[in-house]
């Protein structure tokens, strides 16, 4: 999942529907924004997902990987990139 996938896939719950639904949101996968007369203020998830986004963000200190990253994006944006099907069988070719 990527950041912004989690971030869609949450869903906003007022403080007293929270309070009201404890235990059901705890049991719950999903991930939760708590709100505050509107405004986000908590976010509960899942420890799967904390776990996630905890590797994620050790992933961004790696400074090859940021590179090797960029490098992908401006590939895929130029075209430079190859369907996994077509890679697929070029590698059992091999």
């Amino acid at each position: 999942m990527s950041i912004v996938g989690f971030v869609k896939e949450g869903q906003h719950i007022g403080v007293r529907e929270f309070r009201e639904n404890l235990a059901q949101v705890l049991k719950s996968s999903r991930t939760y924004f708590v709100t505050d007369h509107g405004k986000p203020v908590r976010a509960v998830l899942s420890y799967p997902v904390l776990l996630e986004l905890l590797e994620m963000l050790e992933e961004f200190k790696d400074r090859n990987m940021i590179r090797e990253v960029a490098q992908g994006r401006e590939e895929y944006r130029v075209g430079g990139w190859v369907p996994a099907s077509r890679l697929k069988k070029s590698l059992k070719r091999s």
